[in-house]
C-alpha cells in the first residue's frame, strides 16, 4: 500500500505494482517505462517512468494497480532524448493483486493452455527452445480444466513460435499447427485479448473432437493419414500445409503428381519391405521436395510405416 496524489492533488491509498529489470548499462543512461495510460501520459517520452538502479544492476520502480500497455526504453539519466526502445509486442499488464513483476530485456512471457476438463495427460511441441525445437514433446502442467506450459521466449529469435498440443487416452491425438507471433507488427492486435497478468496467453479451445491428426517430425515435415474429405484437406490448409506426398502401398503404383487446387499432389511408391537402395532414393526424393517446397506433409494409412521410414531418413541426414 502506497499514498500517492490524484489531479486533485488529493491523497489516495492504491496498491502497487514493483517491476524489476536486470540490464546493465554505460554510465549516464538508465532504464525507463512507458505506457498507454494516463498514468504514463500515453507513451509520452516527457511521462515516462525512470526506474531505480540497484546494486547488481537491477532495476526497479513501484507503479500503482491499474490496467495498460508498456514497454522498456533506453535513455540518458537526465532526460529521455535519444531513445532505444526494447524489441517485441507491448507488454500488457492485467492484474488487481499486488505483485512483483520480473521482467527481461527484449523476452516476453508467453503461457499456452489447452481446455482439458477429463485431464488427459498433454504434452506440447514447438520450435521455440523451451517448446524442445521441434524434437521432443514436452510435458504440460494441470490446473482444474486447464493444461499450460509457461516459457520465457525471446523476441529476436523466436519472432514466430509454431506449436502443436498433444493429447494421450489410449492412443495419441495432436491439434493442427498453430503460430504465436511476437512481431510487433503482427502480434499486436491479436495478443492483447488473450493476457494474465503480465502474460501472453496462447490458447486452444480443446482436442476432445479431434479425429485426424497431423504431426510434426521436424521445421520441414510433417506427416499423417491420407485426407479423405474436405475436412481433411481443410485442416492442412489451417496448418499451412499444401504440398502433399502419399507413400503408396501399391507396389506397381508409379510415381505421379497432380494439383488439387491449392494442393501440390504426389504418390511416391512405398512397400513395408524396402530394401537399402529403396530408401536411400525415398530420402533423396524427400530431400529434393522440401528443397522445392519447403514443408511437406507425407501419408500413408498406416501411420507406425510412415513414423518408421520418417525416422529412417531423419537418421541419414544426420549421419551426413
Amino acid at each position: 500500500m502506497a499514498t500517492i496524489f490524484n489531479d486533485n492533488h488529493q491523497k489516495i491509498q492504491t496498491h502497487m505494482l514493483t517491476f524489476q529489470l536486470h540490464y546493465q548499462l554505460r554510465f549516464g543512461d538508465a532504464i525507463y517505462i512507458s505506457g498507454d495510460s494516463d498514468y504514463y501520459g500515453n507513451w509520452s517520452l516527457h511521462h515516462a517512468k525512470r526506474m531505480k538502479w540497484n546494486q547488481g544492476h537491477i532495476w526497479t520502480i513501484d507503479i500503482p494497480i491499474h490496467d495498460f500497455q508498456y514497454k522498456y526504453f533506453v535513455s540518458s539519466f537526465n532526460q529521455p532524448s535519444n531513445v532505444e526502445w526494447e524489441f517485441g509486442p507491448n507488454r500488457l499488464m492485467r492484474t488487481t493483486e499486488p505483485s512483483r513483476i520480473a521482467d527481461v530485456w527484449n523476452h516476453r512471457k508467453v503461457m499456452f493452455q489447452c481446455y482439458n476438463p477429463q485431464q488427459y495427460p498433454m504434452f506440447i511441441s514447438g520450435s521455440s527452445l523451451d517448446l524442445g525445437k521441434n524434437t521432443r514433446r514436452v510435458n504440460m502442467k494441470q490446473k482444474q480444466d486447464i493444461s499450460y506450459k509457461k516459457i520465457l521466449a525471446n523476441v529476436i529469435e523466436d519472432k514466430v513460435i509454431h506449436y502443436q498440443f498433444h493429447l494421450k487416452t489410449q492412443k495419441y491425438y495432436s491439434s493442427s499447427m498453430l503460430s504465436l507471433y511476437l512481431d510487433t507488427s503482427i502480434s499486436q492486435s491479436h495478443n492483447l485479448d488473450f493476457s494474465y497478468k503480465n502474460y501472453i496467453i496462447a490458447f486452444c479451445t480443446g482436442m476432445e473432437k479431434i479425429k485426424r491428426s497431423i504431426y510434426q517430425l521436424d521445421n520441414n515435415i510433417c506427416y499423417g493419414y491420407v485426407p479423405n474429405d474436405e475436412t481433411d484437406f481443410n485442416l492442412l490448409k489451417d496448418a499451412n500445409l499444401h504440398t502433399i506426398v502419399e507413400f503408396s502401398n501399391q507396389a506397381e503404383q508409379p510415381a505421379h503428381s497432380v494439383k488439387l487446387g491449392e494442393f501440390n499432389y504426389l504418390t511416391v511408391n512405398f512397400r513395408s519391405n524396402m530394401n537399402e537402395n529403396c530408401i536411400s532414393k525415398l530420402c533423396s526424393l524427400i530431400q529434393l521436395l522440401i528443397s522445392k517446397y519447403h514443408v511437406i506433409y507425407v501419408c500413408n494409412n498406416s501411420l507406425s510405416h510412415v513414423r518408421k521410414y520418417l525416422q529412417v531418413y531423419k537418421s541419414q541426414r544426420i549421419s551426413k
